[in-house]
């Protein structure tokens, strides 16, 4: 599932416990079968053993011998396992620690808080390894990677929803959002309308009313923060653009959830059919 030519691949959930983390370590492991270990960070925290909300046990972040990764320094065991090769951006937790890894292991990793400090963490690492840089990521924080060559994993699963449909519904309202297609100067419609900053249910409303037919263009796809029915009906009036877009290629599901389950095959397929894009299941091993 690895988009070829990528430089980094960054996963972003639809919800908590959509099986974020278990789509990292997979294509993890997909990336090592072929000899290419890279390098992980985060935008955000993850990686902890519980939940800090509900104190549930959560997946690890597992790092094989010679990966690079990229955390705070709080956040670096204290263990020999760890080679610390420089420093980089600051975080509340202490400046970006590039660390190769010297013995197979497992940690809590994070990454700087502004988007320029994520950006330039996600660019040092893709200069110090010669595989992609794995991110778990964030769905609010990710628009350092508009306008980059950054592939994104969307995660979804029985946390977004009771039933395939419902799930892969909203799937497809994501995907639709973070794939606005990129403005095309001289081929705009008649009227342009620039979004400065985002772009929210009242900016939604008065497009529908008063610029019907219009090109509307926001910075990135992560500006538009109008949901459901609401979004629907703003991409069926104007034609919704960005200056810089987000390449999402595949997404992965999640069918066991803390209350129920669901058929594996049967929701892969719905979010596949919803989405257009490659979907797997990596616990179950399931590609639709």
């Amino acid at each position: 599932m690895l988009a070829e030519g990528t430089r980094s691949v960054v996963v972003v959930g639809t919800a908590k416990n959509v099986g974020k983390t278990v789509t990292l370590n997979a294509l993890r492991r997909a990336a090592a079968a072929r000899g290419l270990l890279g390098a992980v960070t985060s935008i955000g925290r993850d990686g902890e053993p519980t939940d800090a909300l509900d104190g549930a046990a959560k997946p690890r972040v597992r790092l094989e011998a010679g990966t690079l990764v990229a955390l705070p320094r709080e956040l670096v065991p204290r263990s020999p396992a760890f080679e610390v090769l420089e420093l980089g951006e600051p975080s509340a937790l202490g400046a970006i620690v590039f660390a190769r890894v010297r013995y197979a292991a497992r940690c809590e990793i994070g990454g700087p808080p502004t988007a320029r400090g994520v950006r330039a963490t996600i660019d040092r690492l893709s200069e110090l390894t010669s595989g992609p840089v794995f991110v778990d990521g964030a769905m609010d924080r990710i628009a350092p990677l508009a306008g980059g060559s950054d592939a994104i994993v969307l995660a979804t699963g029985v946390a977004s929803g009771a039933t395939p449909h419902a799930i892969a519904s909203i799937a497809r309202e994501t995907v639709a959002r973070l794939s606005l297609p990129a403005r095309v100067c001289g081929l705009e419609r008649d009227s342009v309308v620039i979004v400065d900053g985002a772009l929210d249910e009242r900016d939604a409303e008065e497009l529908i009313a008063h610029a019907a037919g219009a090109t509307v263009v926001v910075a990135d796809p992560t500006r538009v923060t109008v949901r459901g029915m609401l979004f629907e009906r703003l991409r069926s009036a104007v034609d919704l653009r960005c200056e810089r877009a987000l390449r999402v290629v595949a997404c992965t599901t999640s069918s066991v959830g803390r209350t129920h389950a669901l058929d594996p095959r049967t929701l892969a397929g719905a979010v596949a059919e919803a989405t257009g894009l490659p979907t797997f299941d990596v616990v179950a091993g399931l590609a639709a």
